[in-house]
């Protein structure tokens, strides 16, 4: 009997529970914290990196040792981001990826930030072996701060994958960002594949450009209308040869009066196709 009574405790201590301590602590990130890994070998150190994000738009990539070994930051933004990759070969690691054809990779990191009743981001894309900032996307409206990365037209060279949105406009996009060669300048270059408009600056308070770029000859309308969707302003209207365009907007309407301070829309239509973007007239 007593030979059982030991046993039955051997077995009582052996079915304790594992017990686990907390091995790392950040500081004080605010109220925008936010952490991930994704088995992102940054460092090539053989082990994922864990990154942080504050509420000042930065974001910071530990070490195996968890001390801060790359940070990127986002003035004027709420929230970085560090794009999600994927494990290409299999071995449970996620390295940098090929955006450029260079053997170094690149890495990824984005901003956004809530203003007025909407969110704006940016994309930058940074080389992974120097960690100097490649190409850095104008700011794009509707874009939250959440990218993907993946060889999407099997070129061999990955794209940064998007969403932009606008709630209160009802759009939406799903955009992809891809290297388009050296360009003129032989500086690096990256290319929004859908040619969407973009406005520059989204936030302005004397005049902004949109930017776009036609691909064919079209018959080209561009406007900016009120929240209420009312015409505000044409600015232009015409058959454009391809190429690329940029049309100024000082905030005032057709007759030359300025418009009160708030937020606008464009739309730009070309042939069967609308692009449409925010702008914010602050005065």
């Amino acid at each position: 009997m007593k030979s059982l009574v030991v046993l039955a405790c051997l077995l009582f201590a052996a079915a304790a529970p594992a017990q686990y301590s907390r091995e790392f602590q950040s500081p004080n990130l605010g109220t925008g914290a936010y952490g991930g890994s994704y088995g992102y070998d940054l460092d090539g150190d053989g082990a994922p990196n864990l990154w942080t994000r504050s509420s000042t738009g930065q974001v910071v990539v530990y070490n195996s040792s968890f001390s801060p070994w790359w940070t990127v930051t986002f003035p004027g933004y709420e929230y970085g981001y560090l794009a999600t990759p994927r494990d290409i070969d299999g071995d449970g690691l996620v390295v940098p990826v090929n955006m450029d054809g260079d053997p170094a990779g690149e890495v990824v990191f984005s901003g956004a930030l809530y203003a007025t009743d909407g969110y704006s981001g940016k994309v930058r894309v940074y080389d992974a072996a120097s960690r100097q900032l490649e190409w850095e996307s104008p700011a794009l409206d509707g874009f939250t701060g959440y990218s993907y990365l993946e060889d999407v037209d099997g070129d061999g060279k990955h794209e940064v994958i998007i969403t932009r949105t606008d709630y209160t406009s009802g759009w939406g996009y799903i955009e992809v960002y891809g290297y388009v060669g050296a360009g003129l300048d032989g500086s690096p270059a990256y290319g929004l594949q859908n040619r969407q408009a973009v406005a520059e600056p989204s936030v302005f308070d004397e005049h902004t450009r949109v930017r776009f770029t036609l691909a064919a000859p079209a018959r080209t309308r561009l406007v900016v209308l009120d929240r209420a969707g009312r015409l505000a302003r044409e600015l232009l209207e015409a058959r454009l040869p391809a190429g690329e365009y940029s049309v100024n907007w000082d905030g005032r309407d057709d007759s030359g009066k300025d418009l009160a301070a708030g937020v606008y829309l464009f739309r730009l239509e070309r042939d069967d196709a609308v692009d449409t973007g925010r702008l914010v007239l602050a005065r």
